[in-house]
């Protein structure tokens, strides 16, 4: 059994199949009683040696039921707000210096864990030969109350992702890794929680290289519309000096409830202080940081085909949404996406025209700013569109919102990802391919592998592979 000395104790792991695994490894003191809602504190010492054989708890969270909960594989296992742990799984505690890629999770910031079977980093790591780190924060109102009152700024969550990472660079040479090579991804939330880790002050210094998947810049919660939000728990709640008492499982129920509550990052003035846009352009914090991002082909898809809104939708439905959303250019917009979608041989129905401008809005102009923000000061940005189609659900599902993660992760082959992700030869091609490019990326920088063709910079010509 491997046992590693930490800056806060020894911790033995697991050997398996040919890698040292350290499960639910404690980056900062439980955010419970007096400490919730307030930024994360390093972890206390211990005496011993401290077994780290299993994941540490989820954050608390709902699960997601139905056809979506179930195809995307987001299991959660126990949930605590005792929930900051993180996942080492490495080739050998040794002094190789090997790169380090640690995993930011997504689920809309209120589901979510580092340790859902789809991003085992037993693939990356043995395939890679790197240390692949994964890891919890708190989710939903438990992790994004802007609360004075209660020393909460709205973004614990983040300062969770902070300190994980700060754990990482601290400790993880005792693991065989590089501190100084550390590239941070992750997915949807994921994505858009580290665009604004790119842009904050606490941030900084934390990783080396970043790749956003399908999250890029988002716009950050107003303090007005935060302070509302709080507010509305806190009256739900008997006031704000009752908060801490409530118990986890009470919040978690109650902020559903709360009227236009968004979880994400708040402009705080103190952790966020202004948009993350303007900073990321100005290179503040990250100029000369190699960026990889990108989103899959039709995001929005896992959306709509199982929103019953949605179904059996015509043009005049589609019509009344593109009103709302784009004013009188909605003709404008239905007939260039017609005519874009006729183009490359796509469904023109009218609900794979909403999914696609969806994506757009969501996620393609968002990815696309971020890039272009970023080469503003660095050269080496790459960007990527994942193309590859779901067989689940006669095929409606497209290229949709994270699909890429199992290819990327080497995880496709288990049972619950057989169905989403489609099984042979060329399934575990493309895995083998995107795998190798950001092994490549976390090793140089630079996604580009003899596998696949060459893939140029993301420039004047938005290059994207």
């Amino acid at each position: 059994m491997a046992i590693v000395e930490t800056g806060y104790g020894r911790i033995e792991g697991l050997d398996q199949d040919g890698l040292s695994v350290f499960l639910g490894i404690p980056f900062a003191q439980p955010p419970v009683g007096e400490k919730r809602w307030l930024a994360p504190a390093p972890p206390e010492a211990w005496a011993g040696v401290r077994d780290a054989k299993a994941f540490g708890s989820c954050a608390i969270q709902s699960t997601i039921p139905g056809a979506v909960g179930e195809l995307i594989g987001i299991a959660t296992g126990e949930t605590s707000e005792d929930c900051l742990y993180l996942n080492v799984w490495t080739p050998g505690c040794d002094s190789s210096k090997r790169p380090v890629m640690v995993w930011i999770h997504g689920g809309g910031n209120t589901v979510g864990s580092g340790s859902q079977p789809r991003v085992n980093g037993q693939h990356l790591a043995t395939t890679g030969d790197m240390v692949v780190v994964t890891l919890n924060y708190r989710l939903g109102a438990l992790g994004f109350l802007h609360a004075p009152e209660l020393g909460g700024t709205g973004n614990e969550a983040l300062l969770d992702q902070v300190a994980g990472l700060r754990w990482v660079k601290e400790n993880i040479e005792a693991f065989g890794g590089d501190s100084s090579n550390v590239t941070v991804f992750g997915q949807s939330a994921g994505g858009f929680d580290i665009a604004q880790l790119m842009a904050m002050p606490a941030g900084a210094g934390s990783f080396d290289k970043a790749i956003p998947m399908s999250g890029s810049l988002t716009q950050q919660v107003t303090i007005d519309a935060a302070s509302q939000t709080a507010q509305q728990l806190a009256d739900r709640c008997g006031g704000f000096d009752k908060l801490r008492d409530v118990p986890a499982d009470q919040i978690l129920s109650l902020q559903s409830q709360i009227s236009g509550a968004r979880w994400g990052p708040v402009r705080d003035g103190n952790v966020i202080k202004e948009d993350a846009a303007e900073i990321l352009a100005r290179g503040e914090f990250t100029r000369d940081m190699n960026l990889m991002i990108g989103h899959t082909r039709d995001e929005s898809t896992l959306f709509t085909i199982f929103n019953r809104e949605f179904e059996n939708m015509d043009e005049t439905q589609l019509q009344e949404l593109l009103t709302r959303a784009v004013g009188d250019r909605a003709d404008e917009a239905m007939q260039r996406y017609e005519n874009d979608r006729s183009e490359e041989k796509l469904s023109t129905d009218p609900i794979e025209i909403w999914s696609a401008i969806s994506t757009d809005r969501m996620f393609r102009i968002p990815a696309v700013r971020t890039a272009d923000a970023h080469r503003q000061h660095t050269a080496n940005v790459w960007m990527y569109r994942f193309d590859w189609e779901s067989p689940a659900h006669e095929g409606r599902l497209h290229a949709c919102h994270s699909l890429d993660i199992p290819f990327v992760w080497g995880t496709y082959e288990i049972e619950r990802m057989k169905r989403f992700c489609g099984e042979g030869d060329r399934v575990s091609r493309l895995s083998d391919r995107l795998m190798r490019s950001y092994i490549a990326f976390a090793h140089t920088g630079d996604p580009n592998h003899d596998g696949i063709a060459e893939w140029p910079r993301y420039a004047e010509k938005r290059s994207t592979m």
